[in-house]
């Protein structure tokens, strides 16, 4: 149903597709993408952006809500970029996920894809929907104000406050916004982060300055790191010069190495680089951890490729499983860290490599090595060009985790064209109050 009115148009939601928009029709039949729309929704939207093929914009009022519609908790939602599902109760929120990854291999014109969308397995929903993030990075304008970019945009909408952060971090949030020395950095900076230390249940602020640091800025930090007591590290860094830090008391200021454990006999230890990669949300990342060594079904006699490795989340969890883990990545500060949870842990049935995902491959085709699992954790941009290489060292089952439904689809689809087949899809909410989707996805050698 399309009605016009004067200033505005009304439209019938069809469904929510990736990106978490709302999918309509105009009355030109031209498809226009909702912000804040739920299926079956008739809604008032107003038109932001028109383009050739389609149009986007937000719902203004809402005619005949979804029954899993809600009011948004967060003061700033609507203005503040950072979520889009925050409108839908939690229930709600998994059975869309579940619904737009089941649309996107649907939609696939690879029969081996499309014929895999009825088997997705439903969404396994976090245990806590708010304050999960143990890291957020909140942006700086030319005007010092720090928050989040607004949706589409580069203005940034100040906050004190966020509703997905760990509350230790909205705690230094709030102590440490207002403080002098915090507002002095921030004059320099183009964004701060604040990483929670999980194991240590500390925090460092990672402030990326605009220029190499001063003996005023190096002052702040340490004034700030004090002001923190023992929980509070802080670090300088930037595009054009080594980072210095952390500032802070003696015994918060000794290391820029994060840290969490995993459950385990005895439990395993790992730790990152201040600003390295590690995942946002670390219950879910647990069950991250035990979906992909569930799938990945090895035992002591088993050879596991582990690409995109960082520092080792999935890579350690299978050594003590595995006869030998071998670890890919291009970052050499995850390497460095990889390598230190290994000695760490005693484990020593685990080799890292810093290289490209395809020239690390390339190379061991190059070895003649072969793999009975491989664990692939690439990016957003997925995994492209990588399908032949790991049909080559691949013998038994490939594991793919992807925090982009779309790439996901369109990488399975070359994978099948090798000489895999896809078993089981899984699909893990790592990031609730947003349309991010993690999936799990089996694939075994035909």
């Amino acid at each position: 149903m399309v009605v016009n009115c004067k200033n505005s148009q009304v439209v019938t939601i069809k469904k929510v597709v990736n990106g978490g928009y709302g999918l309509a029709s105009l009355p030109d039949g031209k498809t226009v993408l909702v912000q804040f729309g739920l299926p079956g929704e008739t809604a008032t939207i107003a038109i932001d952006r028109q383009h050739k093929q389609l149009d986007h914009a937000r719902a203004t009022a809402i005619v005949a809500p979804h029954r899993g519609r809600i009011e948004p908790p967060c003061p700033f939602y609507g203005r503040c970029g950072g979520c889009n599902l925050q409108h839908a109760n939690y229930d709600t929120q998994c059975r869309l996920k579940h619904d737009i990854l089941v649309d996107l291999f649907a939609r696939s014109p690879v029969p081996a894809i499309s014929s895999q969308a009825s088997s997705i397995a439903p969404v396994r929903g976090a245990a806590q929907p708010f304050g999960y993030r143990q890291r957020i990075r909140l942006r700086i304008d030319d005007r010092g104000q720090v928050g989040f970019h607004r949706f589409h945009s580069h203005q940034v909408v100040p906050i004190n406050r966020c509703l997905l952060a760990h509350p230790l971090i909205n705690e230094s949030l709030n102590r440490c916004g207002g403080a002098k020395p915090f507002r002095m950095l921030a004059g320099n900076s183009e964004s701060v982060e604040f990483l929670l230390d999980p194991r240590e249940s500390s925090l460092c602020l990672l402030f990326q300055l605009r220029r190499p640091p001063r003996p005023a800025d190096r002052t702040a930090a340490r004034q700030l790191g004090e002001g923190g007591g023992e929980r509070t590290r802080i670090l300088l860094v930037g595009r054009n010069f080594a980072a210095e830090g952390p500032f802070g008391t003696p015994e918060g200021a000794a290391s820029r190495l994060l840290s969490m454990e995993l459950p385990g006999t005895p439990p395993l230890m790992l730790a990152w680089e201040a600003g390295g990669f590690s995942q946002v949300n670390n219950d879910q990342n647990r069950v991250l951890i035990d979906c992909v060594t569930s799938l990945a079904a090895i035992d002591e006699t088993s050879r596991v490729l582990d690409l995109f490795c960082g520092m080792g989340n999935f890579s350690l969890p299978l050594a003590r499983r595995a006869a030998h883990v071998l670890g890919i990545e291009s970052q050499g500060s995850a390497i460095r860290s990889a390598r230190l949870n290994a000695a760490r842990n005693n484990l020593d049935n685990l080799t890292f490599r810093q290289a490209a995902a395809v020239d690390g491959c390339r190379q061991l085709v190059e070895e003649a090595q072969s793999f009975d699992v491989i664990v692939c954790d690439p990016p957003r941009q997925g995994m492209p060009g990588l399908a032949a290489l790991l049909g080559r060292l691949c013998h038994d089952r490939l594991i793919y985790v992807s925090c982009d439904p779309a790439t996901l689809v369109r990488d399975c689809a070359e994978l099948t064209a090798t000489g895999f087949r896809v078993v089981a899809i899984q699909p893990i909410d790592m990031f609730p109050q947003t349309h991010h989707i993690e999936t799990v996805v089996l694939l075994e050698k035909n």
